[in-house]
């Protein structure tokens, strides 16, 4: 195969890659994966003030790049509900995938790009179901931002501005910028050490590097004293997490395909035999985690994304002096575009069952009438059932009913727990996004 020839087949490669993502993201945006979990309770509250809804000061970035266009279109005097859902919706799952495809796009051509591809795989199929959650939007700004910092190509003055404004993205986006900020920090310093890049290029990455680190002094603050020390103690909930069979296959398989790039023979073979079994497992619904996992391995995955982006990050320094280091095997990339494949068996499992439970959510809520309990609906029966949230079902009801004498599903009989509004008080008006006629 002649040089031409290999680069070809490379350039078509990465670009079925991110075809690939944009295809599914666009598939789950459409499934409305954006009520799921606190995604309905987010929505009510935008719909109800027509302003921007701050629940984390700690996530205050992250929360207004991924609300703006539903505060716009509703201050633009949008009222059609199901446009609405659907741009809330297409908001919290297509905005961070963009920025991850944004990310691949800096390492075309690059190495790293199938590493950071398989870092994307492991990140949004692992936690992307639940869309609601500011850690999408910021590790993607964090993988945005290492793979600016960790191209072998120059960086340009475009790459150097995004890479500033991934790093004021990430003043107050999440947690996890505890660790995530100083990789941030270490890989930019590095990047003006390694390279002699334009002195604007320069500035520029040296004031990201200093949001990077003021974001990491936030996350410092908000875990010595936290808004919602319930939600950090389920955060750190380690053990809770570790059942998760489709993430322990996912970073198996990551570092059985590492493996297929190292000089030594018997690695290469058993990574490969590795990622081959991992790739099998991941297929079988057994090991499937269920969709409220989506929210209980957001840590676990912060962390897969702290060790793979150092990886990155040495892939970088190691490039000058050991390139061996930095090859890619011949094999990698179509091993790699089968675990995206093998991970997206679940993900289109789960987004076809969550268009099935919202068919089943509507017809409930649309052929009854006043206040019913959900216990006498056929929402918690069956498969479907694992996709309600256990608080959000009146508000699920409001946000699916068409005319205001529709039926509002209450919350089961035995929960004593967080209610989004008093069914005493009577219930809220959202007449005003219901279409007249129907």
């Amino acid at each position: 195969m002649t040089g031409d020839q290999a680069t070809d087949r490379r350039d078509i490669a990465q670009l079925a890659a991110m075809l690939m993502i944009v295809v599914v993201a666009l598939f789950d945006a459409s499934s409305l994966r954006g009520l799921y979990g606190d995604g309905s309770n987010f929505l009510y509250h935008l719909l109800r003030t027509k302003d921007f809804v701050h629940a984390n000061p700690s996530r205050l970035c992250t929360e207004w790049l991924t609300q703006f266009p539903v505060v716009l279109a509703l201050r633009a005097g949008v009222v059609d509900l199901p446009a609405l859902i659907l741009l809330h919706s297409a908001t919290l799952v297509l905005m961070p995938v963009a920025l991850w495809v944004l990310a691949l796009a800096r390492l075309h051509r690059d190495p790293a790009f199938w590493l950071a591809f398989l870092l994307f795989c492991i990140v949004y199929f692992n936690v992307g179901f639940f869309a609601i959650g500011e850690y999408n939007l910021a590790y993607a700004l964090v993988a945005l931002a290492l793979a600016i910092l960790t191209g072998k190509a120059r960086i340009g003055l475009g790459w150097a501005v995004v890479a500033l404004l991934a790093g004021l993205g990430l003043l107050a986006a999440y947690e996890a910028m505890l660790y995530l900020g100083p990789l941030l920090v270490l890989t930019g310093v590095l990047r003006l050490w390694k390279r002699s890049e334009l002195p604007a290029v320069r500035a520029l990455l040296l004031f990201g590097i200093l949001a990077y680190a003021a974001g990491t002094g936030v996350a410092v603050c908000f875990v010595v004293n936290p808004g919602h020390p319930e939600q950090l103690a389920a955060a750190m909930a380690f053990f809770a997490a570790m059942h998760n069979r489709l993430l322990a296959l996912s970073v198996a398989f990551a570092i059985g395909w590492i493996a297929l790039s190292t000089p030594v023979a018997w690695l290469r073979r058993g990574g490969f035999f590795l990622a081959i079994a991992c790739l099998v497992g991941l297929v079988l619904p057994a090991n499937w985690s269920l969709p409220h996992q989506h929210y209980e391995a957001r840590t676990l995955v912060g962390l897969a994304l702290f060790g793979l982006g150092g990886l990155l990050a040495l892939r970088f320094v190691a490039i000058a002096r050991w390139p061996a280091l930095v090859r890619v095997d011949r094999r990698a990339p179509i091993v790699a575009l089968l675990f995206f494949v093998a991970l997206a068996v679940s993900n289109m499992a789960y987004s076809l069952d969550y268009r099935a439970y919202l068919a089943l959510f509507r017809n409930e809520v649309r052929s009854r009438s006043g206040l019913v309990a959900v216990e006498d609906t056929r929402l918690l029966d069956g498969r479907l059932a694992r996709y309600g949230w256990i608080w959000a079902y009146p508000l699920m009801s409001l946000l699916l009913r068409e005319k205001a004498d529709q039926a509002i599903i209450l919350n089961p009989r035995d929960y004593r727990g967080y209610e989004p509004f008093e069914v005493k008080d009577g219930v809220p008006d959202l007449g005003e996004y219901y279409r007249p006629g129907r």
